[in-house]
């Protein structure tokens, strides 16, 4: 499978990766995950991708790959937690939230955290970004990224503070394609494209 250099990151990207919602939303069973994702990594997929608001997708992934970490680049978001029913932008909370990520997915780092689709005004207050600084610090997480959409991306970007960038980028949805991606480029993040279909 064809790799990309991730913006100004070490990693060498599959251009395909795996988003890890649905199996959280759709109850997967851990069979079927470990299949997916082995079948998926077998096949020179690189990159998974989930978060602590995708219910049991994190623990799914801990339980179904865990043992061949070394194979992939491990991407999680945080702040929005139990399908978006619960809200933590604090510096306190998101550590909380990127601790409890690790754990699930039985792993001593992530690749790539992302703040899941806070505000501009909540970045502005600068609480969350430092949040991210620091379990950069402690070891967390190798980069650090920020996922969103319209404006508060636009301003995301502009902060400076972030490796990459996640946005909605679709035949349907093709917003980012002017608004976000140069400026992506101007600042050399990587850029994943989310809800492609």
């Amino acid at each position: 499978m064809e790799k990309r250099q991730f913006g100004k990151t070490d990693m060498q990207v599959s251009v395909l990766g795996y988003g890890g919602a649905e199996i959280g939303f759709e109850g997967a069973s851990l069979e079927n995950v470990t299949t997916l994702l082995n079948e998926a990594l077998d096949s020179g997929l690189n990159v998974i991708d989930t978060a602590a608001a995708y219910l049991a997708s994190e623990e799914l992934i801990g339980q179904a790959i865990s043992n061949r970490r070394k194979d992939f680049y491990l991407f999680s978001k945080c702040g929005a937690a139990e399908g978006f029913t619960k809200f933590d932008w604090s510096k306190t909370g998101l550590l909380k939230h990127i601790e409890t990520s690790l754990k699930a997915l039985k792993t001593d780092y992530l690749d790539l955290i992302q703040l899941h689709s806070c505000n501009e005004e909540t970045l502005k207050q600068g609480e969350a970004i430092e949040a991210l600084e620091t379990a950069r610090q402690k070891g967390y997480t190798r980069y650090i990224g920020y996922s969103g959409d319209g404006q508060d991306a636009v301003f995301a970007i502009k902060t400076g503070a972030f490796d990459s960038l996640q946005t909605s980028i679709s035949i349907a949805d093709q917003e980012a394609i002017d608004l976000l991606l140069p400026l992506a480029q101007g600042y050399n993040l990587g850029v994943i494209a989310k809800r492609p279909i």
